[in-house]
């Protein structure tokens, strides 16, 4: 029988510079990427946070709207997104000050590599898991505004069509309200002229 081993290859050392560039340069990159999509979150979720407050009595006056505790709880779900976001930096920031504090202990010989290794995927791993908490609050507060927007506009569009129908039956009461007013004082003012 055949053994299928991959054997271990050999680098030289410009072979092992090459890579460690190209993952110093993976390690800076995935920085940039990170730092742009705790911007993109603020910046989203803070804008339609923004927007919302704003335009709210412009898109459904606040008198006529109804399921109001959904656009609450979505504006709460943005705030929430926010502070979340806030909370990865910081740990973020942390997680690097860390990673600086064990490479000089590496360097030190007071811990080892794999320890390093460890430490910073236990610290990624936080940070991940606030960044995908943040992504479902904002992906779930902007659907619940959406759904509450909806909601109130078709609510609108009701209430305006049953405004205007009993508008037009009002107009038609007193028009003929009017009309039997006019037929009586034509008629009284008939029978006054024969009588001489």
């Amino acid at each position: 029988m055949k053994e299928n081993k991959k054997e271990i290859v050999k680098f030289t050392p410009k072979q092992l510079e090459g890579w460690e560039e190209y993952r110093n340069a993976l390690y800076i990159q995935k920085s940039k990427s990170d730092d742009l999509f705790e911007k993109a979150i603020t910046f989203i979720s803070s804008g339609a946070l923004g927007l919302t407050l704003t335009f709210h009595d412009k898109i459904v006056p606040v008198e006529n709207s109804i399921c109001v505790i959904i656009i609450a709880i979505g504006w709460t779900l943005l705030i929430t997104t926010l502070f979340i976001n806030l909370i990865s930096h910081y740990q973020s920031s942390k997680s690097t000050d860390a990673s600086i504090d064990e490479i000089d202990g590496i360097l030190d010989y007071k811990i080892n590599y794999s320890t390093y290794q460890v430490n910073l995927h236990k610290r990624n791993k936080k940070i991940d898991n606030l960044n995908k908490t943040s992504i479902y609050l904002l992906g779930i507060g902007l659907f619940l505004i959406i759904i509450y927007v909806s909601i109130n506009i078709h609510y609108g569009k009701e209430k305006q069509l049953d405004t205007k129908v009993e508008t037009s039956k009002q107009a038609t009461t007193k028009d003929k309200q009017s009309e039997s007013k006019r037929t009586i004082d034509s008629t009284s003012y008939i029978s006054i002229k024969q009588q001489p």
